[in-house]
């Protein structure tokens, strides 16, 4: 899978890294357990999406944090995210990404697009009240500041920066 990714200023960054050690301190799932994931808010993804050479639109430098959301991840089980909110530069900009890096999946496409910040997968559902407690303990800030954009490519382990 290949995606093209708004990545977090340093500040920001922590901020959501604190809310995953928080889930890790709580013994729930969390995505810092893993050393190789970074906070982000993923713009469109596919198995063919290309490293385009550019965007029509400037990047958003910020963006503003909604409620807790749950996608489902198999019987009895969720990932917990936070919502990112879609203001008309984050969907202006969206838009000129898919436009310039064609190939995503139907969830990346502009009329179904959830941009959202991941905490864990996998949650069990019977976890979620301790999960939502321990998050309380690293309370994010309402509006997370963008540090670039980035091109995934999860074969290759590949990331180029694109502003």
């Amino acid at each position: 899978m290949r995606s093209i990714e708004l990545i977090l200023d340093p500040d920001s960054d922590a901020a959501v890294r604190a809310a995953w050690d928080a889930l890790t301190a709580a013994d729930l799932p969390s995505l810092g357990r893993s050393g190789s994931n970074d906070p982000h808010v993923t713009l469109v993804a596919g198995d063919d999406v290309p490293v385009p050479d550019g965007f029509a639109r400037p990047v958003p430098t910020s963006l503003r944090l909604g409620g807790v959301l749950l996608f489902p991840a198999g019987p009895g089980r969720s990932v917990l995210v936070r919502a990112v909110v879609v203001d008309p530069e984050l969907a202006a900009f969206h838009q000129a990404v898919h436009r310039a890096a064609p190939g995503s999946v139907d969830t990346s496409h502009p009329e179904a697009w959830s941009p959202h910040v991941s905490f864990a997968r996998r949650v069990r559902d019977a976890d979620l009240p301790t999960a939502l407690a321990a998050l309380r303990t690293a309370p994010l800030p309402e509006v997370l500041q963008v540090g670039g954009v980035r091109h995934w490519d999860g074969a290759t382990k590949t990331v180029t920066p694109l502003a």
